[in-house]
């Protein structure tokens, strides 16, 4: 994979991740071999995964940076790991969901939208996305 790419991570209120106390504007470097879901520096290049790994309501979301080499999961989300990682800046909370939903929405191929009574919507493949409006209306 890539030497070097941009990712978002999720902390504890304190900053810190497994026990590991993180700081914005700071590099660290895993001393030794790492792996995927089990030791090194983790985070996820879809914002939105950051979620299924730390509660939205009780945690801390940065942009970070991993370098080097970066092992990725082989299904499910977008984590990532590295042995080296610099947190390049802390996102708000707000701030963290805008631009998610952002990055959700520029990956959508073609957005559908129908409007009125039994409207109606199918959408499929990767990225796809429906929304429809009115009495009786359904996406699929």
């Amino acid at each position: 994979m890539a030497d070097k790419i941009i990712a978002y991570k999720g902390f504890n209120k304190d900053m810190q991740c497994r026990g590991f106390q993180y700081e914005v504007g700071k590099t660290y470097t895993h001393d030794g071999a790492f792996e995927i879901c089990l030791s090194g520096f983790h985070a996820c290049t879809k914002m939105i995964d950051v979620f299924a790994h730390y509660n939205p309501a009780s945690s801390r979301f940065a942009k970070v940076c991993l370098e080097g080499d970066i092992q990725e999961k082989d299904e499910g989300d977008s984590k990532i790991a590295s042995g080296c990682i610099t947190v390049l800046e802390e996102l708000p909370f707000a701030d963290f969901v805008a631009q998610a939903v952002e990055q959700i929405l520029s990956g959508v191929d073609d957005l559908q939208t129908n409007t009125g009574d039994r409207s109606a919507a199918t959408k499929t493949g990767d990225y796809s996305a429906a929304t429809n409006t009115g009495y009786c209306s359904a996406a699929a």
